[in-house]
């Protein structure tokens, strides 16, 4: 044997190329990597661990158990049919010390492959501990589903550096807050916390005395839109100095201007999806904000809001992008809700967005249901220029709104000058098609074109005409929807 075999480091490398692959032939890998590990002792260890290290059920491991313990059903689900004693569980710590990651596959519950009385006996403190000492990433989304979530408080400890798990909706506002203090307190070591919730349910607020200063090494923190944040528990001094990822929802209280200014806001931050009340929330959220590498923002509010105001976040935007090279996305949405006492929508003017137009090295920009936009051919022909390796772009007024001021002339001047341009959706006017030999360019790479409400004369011959200049176009939507919301405003409905 080639002395470089001998070397752990190595072995685990090589044996890590048969462990990757695709889904469908997982069996297979894992059977392969168990004959190598059968193969001699110097490949025993190595290949133990590849084989264990990331779990995505607990039926594998307890099947290693005595088999007079459990039973097995139908659907290959494990149940204990015996209490195990202490050297029965120390019996599976040759496999289990390897695990580091578990992370269960989507899918029906008995992909976990055990029954309920098998978990409570494996989340239990001193089996659950004594089973998993090098346990780094953890994800109990299907506790939600299947016991009380309580059986959290049993596996924290201070080497979990990801943690995942669902709210399940019969919760507690204050069983709840015990679970968060637990998990700031007994994982301090987190990087990772995500958090989802199930659509439809009562909403929580989370205190704002509980801040996250005792996870001084958090990275991403992602908390569905039924956990609602106070914007002060976020800007406490020292805390969240490394963030990364920052996705949340914001209850209506106003952002508190910084009580520490020697203390930047978020100096690490790449990412930001913010759901608010109103959009003053989430530009003095973008003021605050100390990062140079901001990458993503992303804010959605439900407040319908004026044109100065909206000038005043664009402007925000702007100042980001001065300071981060790395500014590529932008994704603002408004939250509307129909009902009778819905007020005008705000007009917004091309002035408004020329904040963005210095934001060169955007290749994401989706603007939808603000309101009405008058974009015009002028502004978008100076877009061309401004967004040169735009991929994606959205520019959307609310949805019964049918007043396009863009003409199919602009739309081929995008494709023309962003080279890169792959999905487009905005309204046109397209009542005058250009001359048919007028040149698009073959080479675009247009590959969705929504073109729905917009105001055109003959539909077919308008998406015979853009299906010809678009040759590598995969997909043409063209809906008309604007009598549909007109409807629904006149009935007062609501969605």
């Amino acid at each position: 044997m080639h002395p470089c075999l001998l070397i752990t480091e190595i072995l685990h490398h090589i044996i890590g190329f048969l462990e990757s692959g695709t889904d469908s032939h997982f069996t297979y890998r894992n059977g392969d990597v168990a004959r190598l590990a059968r193969t001699c002792r110097a490949f025993k260890d190595p290949a133990l661990d590849v084989l264990w290290r990331r779990q995505c059920a607990l039926g594998p491991l307890m099947k290693c158990l005595p088999s007079h313990l459990w039973t097995r059903d139908a659907y290959d689900t494990i149940n204990l049919v015996s209490k195990p004693t202490t050297n029965d569980w120390l019996s599976l710590r040759r496999y289990s010390f390897r695990i580091r990651v578990f992370e269960p596959n989507r899918g029906p519950d008995r992909l976990l492959g055990v029954g309920d009385n098998t978990l409570r006996a494996i989340f239990s403190p001193n089996v659950f501990h004594a089973l998993f000492p090098s346990l780094h990433i953890l994800n109990l989304e299907f506790l939600a589903n299947k016991i009380a979530l309580s059986l959290l408080d049993h596996v924290l400890s201070p080497s979990l550096i990801q943690l995942r798990f669902r709210i399940p909706s019969h919760l507690q506002p204050n069983d709840l807050y015990k679970i968060l203090e637990s998990v700031t307190d007994r994982a301090p070591s987190l990087r990772v916390l995500r958090i989802d919730g199930y659509a439809r349910v009562l909403s929580f607020v989370l205190p704002s005395a509980m801040g996250f200063g005792r996870m001084p090494y958090l990275r991403t923190l992602c908390f569905p839109n039924t956990l609602c944040v106070p914007p002060i528990s976020l800007l406490q001094p020292r805390q969240l100095q490394r963030l990364r990822v920052l996705s949340l929802t914001l209850t209506a209280d106003p952002v508190p201007a910084l009580g520490h200014p020697g203390r930047p806001v978020f100096p690490m931050l790449q990412s930001m999806k913010i759901t608010a009340h109103t959009l003053d929330q989430c530009c003095d959220l973008l003021r605050l904000t100390a990062s140079s590498q901001l990458g993503e923002i992303s804010m959605l509010y439900s407040s319908q809001v004026s044109e100065a105001v909206m000038h005043a976040f664009f402007q925000e935007v702007e100042k980001v992008h001065s300071r981060s090279r790395d500014l590529h996305t932008l994704v603002l949405q408004h939250i509307f809700t129909l009902n009778s006492s819905n007020p005008k929508p705000f007009v917004y003017s091309p002035q408004t967005f020329e904040p963005l137009l210095a934001c060169h090295r955007l290749r994401v920009l989706d603007i939808r249901d603000i309101g009405a936009l008058t974009i015009d051919d002028a502004f978008v022909a100076n877009a061309t220029l401004a967004w040169p390796v735009l991929e994606e772009l959205r520019l959307r007024s609310l949805p019964w709104i049918d007043s396009p001021c863009t003409t199919i002339a602009s739309l081929r001047e995008l494709v023309r000058g962003c080279s890169r341009l792959a999905r487009l959706s905005m309204a046109i006017d397209a009542r005058a098609l250009p001359e048919e030999n007028s040149a698009w360019g073959s080479s675009s790479p247009l590959e969705e074109l929504n073109i729905s409400d917009s105001d055109v004369g003959d539909l077919e011959t308008v998406e015979r005409y853009l299906k010809a200049a678009l040759p590598n176009l995969k997909r043409l939507i063209a809906l008309d929807n604007v009598q549909c919301w007109r409807a629904i405003l006149r009935m007062g409905g609501t969605v």
